[in-house]
């Protein structure tokens, strides 16, 4: 007599639904049957079979470092924002003592060296609110001079302006810089009012870009605003 085998047909797509749709409906079916967990195997990525329990275990491990290292990367964050917070308390509370022009300049120009590692700073400001040509640091625009022709969209359009900048524009904003500036941010000064604008410059190319955040830029522009409203009154 011929032995007996017994033969297991291949699932069909409409069972293998079937199957999920009622472990989908049942998901403590597996928990009630753990000796087929023992006997489910799932295929590696290198090519060998582990348990579902071990698969499991796999990916819970998987998520929870992926997990782990979001964490990490908030927590750096949040202590990078707490550190910039600090700093920009110290740079509001110097422009308010500081008793002149020339001084909000000098303050700026250190805060953003020494607290934002940036190296250099230019302030520009419309007449007729400000006409002297004696302050070292802020420079009155002239409408026809050559800094309001490079920056002629910036003008027309008020739009923080961040990114890379080639060396004739740079010369224009910080000519006396010792760094070569390769990028720089133009934030302006009461954008409603047209009271001017500032340019922070660095030599780093990747410092200022397009697309960056512009909070702490345009933080910094209302402090030196304010304190440059106080002192032309």
């Amino acid at each position: 007599m011929a032995e007996l085998t017994e033969t297991v047909a291949e699932p069909t797509a409409a069972a293998e639904a079937q199957v999920l749709a009622y472990l989908a409906a049942d998901p403590l079916l597996l928990t009630r049957h753990p000796a087929l967990l023992e006997q489910l195997e799932v295929a590696h990525a290198a090519g060998s079979a582990v348990s579902l329990i071990e698969r499991q275990v796999e990916l819970l491990r998987g998520k929870n470092q992926r997990l782990e290292a979001r964490l990490d990367k908030l927590i750096d964050n949040a202590r990078a924002n707490e550190t910039r917070a600090d700093k920009m308390l110290k740079l509001a509370l110097n422009l308010i003592r500081a008793p002149s022009l020339a001084a909000i300049a000098a303050t700026l120009r250190t805060s953003m060296r020494e607290d934002f590692g940036l190296d250099d700073v230019f302030i520009g400001l419309h007449p007729p609110l400000f006409k002297r040509h004696d302050i070292d640091g802020i420079v009155p625009i002239d409408v026809n001079g050559a800094i309001a022709k490079a920056w002629d969209n910036f003008l027309r359009t008020r739009l923080i302006d961040c990114g890379p900048i080639d060396a004739g524009r740079a010369k224009l904003l910080f000519p006396k810089c010792e760094a070569v500036i390769a990028s720089a941010a133009v934030v302006p000064l009461e954008r409603d009012k047209h009271l001017g604008f500032i340019a922070l410059g660095s030599a780093d190319a990747e410092r200022f870009q397009p697309r960056q955040g512009k909070v702490f830029l345009e933080m910094t522009a209302e402090l030196v605003s304010a304190a440059i409203r106080t002192r032309l009154a």
